[in-house]
């Protein structure tokens, strides 16, 4: 997930995680960016979020 573009019904810059009340800022890759940022590598991640 890149929270930096907007699904086209919603914003992904935020969420509200399970058990949780307030809203907090989206990770990049939902917080696995380290692990997995060779996967996307080429892919334009505007276009495909």
């Amino acid at each position: 997930m890149n929270p930096s573009v907007d699904h086209p019904r919603w914003s992904q810059a935020s969420e509200r995680r399970i058990g949780e009340f307030f809203k907090r800022k989206t990770l990049m890759f939902n917080g696995y960016a380290d692990q997995v940022q060779g996967l996307y590598a080429g892919l334009d991640l505007k276009r495909n979020y």
